[in-house]
């Protein structure tokens, strides 16, 4: 299931149901993946996370405890979660949004972490946890990224090269400077055991 929170109103439960209405659980073969973000990660200054980092607490940040609360739903019932990066193509994603929606500038500093990953390398990534099944899936948590962290300047720098984004310029990052950094992914664990490489 990749359905996002914004349209539920009770979004853990919403994910209980579809895992209960659309699976027969792990003893009657198949698998049940859930596509998380690794948005739940608590670590925030440059510090790396993996699989078994710990998350924001769901109470304190109430926007992404939606998705804690619906993880842990999916684990009880046999099921895996996706934690992925910030998902793009050339026409979505955070560069497009900056370059085109952010004249007035964008929040954070420049050198602030981003964790990436194709839509398409996401749709391989859920195959591959299809394909490996609930024995060694099951109740488990993985965390889904290509592997090379950029900066907010590095992602902005590499689509203004298309002529997708010829017409545009660097936003203006607007810091601070001393902000907080951001993660960076560490997913060599998930990818070992799905057999699935970006």
């Amino acid at each position: 299931i990749c359905a996002p929170p914004s349209g539920f109103e009770n979004y853990a439960q919403a994910v209980k149901d579809a895992a209960a209405q659309l699976w027969s659980g792990p003893s009657d073969g198949g698998s049940f993946v859930f596509t998380s973000s690794g948005g739940v990660y608590e670590g925030i200054d440059g510090e790396i996370v993996n699989e078994e980092s710990a998350t924001i607490d769901p109470e304190e940040n109430p926007r992404q405890g939606r998705i804690v609360y619906a993880e842990k739903e999916v684990i009880e019932s046999g099921g895996c979660v996706l934690r992925l990066a910030g998902l793009y193509t050339l026409e979505r994603g955070a560069h497009n949004y900056w370059l085109e929606k952010c004249p007035d500038g964008v929040a954070g500093r420049e050198d602030g972490i981003v964790n990436l990953l194709h839509y398409d390398d996401a749709a391989s990534a859920c195959a591959a946890a299809l394909r490996v099944g609930a024995a060694v899936t099951a109740r488990k948590t993985f965390l889904i990224s290509d592997g090379n962290p950029t900066t907010r300047k590095g992602i902005c720098e590499s689509a203004l090269q298309s002529k997708r984004y010829s017409d545009f310029s660097m936003p203006t990052f607007l810091g601070p400077a001393h902000g907080l950094k951001g993660k960076v992914y560490d997913g060599t664990k998930s990818n070992e055991i799905l057999n699935w490489k970006a």
